[in-house]
């Protein structure tokens, strides 16, 4: 094989895995278990109810608080999906950063803001990035149920489903994490799109700048050196 056809194929390849990346990022294994055992404890939940309305003259201390814990336990597997969620959509940002940009360390990508810098330094915006409001809502939520006392703070409070509440239920996690849910893939899609532009795409514009920054610090003789070495790698 040619040097000129291994890079060729080397940027096919590493293109093609670029856009084609999002296909490995919508399985979301613990939704399907969760959504069932969710399914079964509210069947459980509705009928307990039923049974405590029918009964006036017995109260049914018991059936209250198996009521009690069902919606604890409700709460605990509403705010586990939350977590996944982020997690899940973490694991691949982190992958898709690191497969395209080898310089990256992968230590400083727990911290959003260092991603965000990053992508500003590639002359992306990820403000513009699809659906970046709802992973600020998710990554906010998902930090105020790892870290804080009270998952309603100054950062969670705005959230469209938890406005004016002082107390949430498990009703409003699983509203809130209905409008999130596809937004994870949305997101590295969209990301996905950029990185190919900032890596793949040279238009008039961005050559001229290349060029001129190279004809900045080279002479005749290295620009032709360059020239030559290019030629031999197309």
């Amino acid at each position: 094989m040619s040097e000129s056809k291994k890079y060729r194929q080397k940027r096919e390849v590493s293109r093609l895995g670029l856009q084609t990346f999002f296909l490995n990022v919508e399985n979301n294994h613990y939704d399907f278990g969760a959504n069932k055992l969710i399914k079964d404890l509210e069947k459980k939940l509705a009928e307990l109810e039923t049974q405590i309305e029918s009964d006036i003259k017995e109260p049914g201390y018991m059936k209250h608080m198996e009521i009690y814990f069902l919606k604890k336990e409700l709460f605990a597997i509403s705010e586990m999906k939350i977590l996944y969620s982020y997690k899940h959509f973490e694991t691949h940002l982190k992958f898709l950063l690191k497969a395209s940009y080898q310089e990256i360390k992968e230590s400083r990508l727990y911290k959003w803001e260092f991603v965000e810098d990053f992508l500003k330094s590639k002359k992306i915006n990820p403000k513009e990035i699809t659906d970046y409001a709802e992973m600020r809502d998710l990554r906010n939520l998902n930090n105020a149920i790892k870290h804080a006392r009270n998952i309603i703070d100054n950062k969670t409070k705005n959230i469209k489903e938890f406005q004016n509440k002082t107390e949430l239920k498990y009703t409003d996690l699983l509203e809130f994490y209905k409008r999130v849910e596809d937004s994870g893939l949305n997101f590295l899609k969209s990301l996905s799109n950029e990185i190919d532009k900032d890596l793949y795409e040279f238009n008039e514009d961005r050559l001229d700048k290349i060029s001129e920054k190279l004809v900045s610090r080279m002479d005749a003789k290295t620009i032709n050196k360059l020239i030559d070495k290019l030629e031999s790698k197309k």
